[in-house]
């Protein structure tokens, strides 16, 4: 299918509704395989949209409701101050939350009704990062989830995330 725009949506991806269900092909027990939610993730950072800015993160590896992915931060990542933007930060702990939705069997992204974020150190230009979401618990209406970001080459904890996503019914 074709967004607006002509740009084409990954195969077994397709956005509709209200509340931004999504529907996807049957892979196993997951409603996608981890090639389907790199594509899926391609998308997703290749838009028009704000979440371009993660155009160059990597998705390293997934479990059923566990997203790891690796970005190096770069000068459009930071802040005046040449660290990691905390918007960014949000932004990651957003979208990484929604992939590991996404690799549970029900794979629903959900809709945003809660996050926050506690930042705990700074990542610097240059520094890779890793960024590891798990899902809490997913219940018939509610999501919960914790995204950790941190340092790929020390372990330091740069910022915790907790991400509520409404699901529907």
């Amino acid at each position: 299918p074709r967004k607006p725009g002509g740009k084409r949506r990954p195969a077994g991806l397709a956005f509709r509704g209200a509340g931004g269900r999504a529907a996807a092909g049957r892979a196993g027990s997951m409603g996608f395989t981890v090639e389907s939610l790199r594509e899926a993730m391609k998308y997703m950072v290749e838009s028009q949209g704000f979440d371009r800015v993660l155009r160059k993160m990597k998705l390293l590896s997934a479990t059923p409701g566990k997203i790891v992915c690796e970005m190096k931060v770069e000068e459009e990542h930071t802040n005046r101050g040449g660290t990691l933007h905390g918007g960014l930060t949000a932004t990651l702990v957003d979208v990484v939350s929604t992939t590991a939705l996404l690799y549970t069997e029900r794979a629903m992204p959900g809709v945003s009704v809660d996050m926050n974020i506690t930042y705990t150190s700074a990542a610097k230009i240059g520094e890779e990062i890793l960024i590891t979401a798990q899902i809490l618990k997913q219940g018939r209406n509610i999501a919960f989830a914790t995204v950790d970001l941190t340092n790929k080459a020390t372990g330091k904890l740069i910022a915790q995330g907790r991400h509520t996503k409404y699901l529907g019914n």
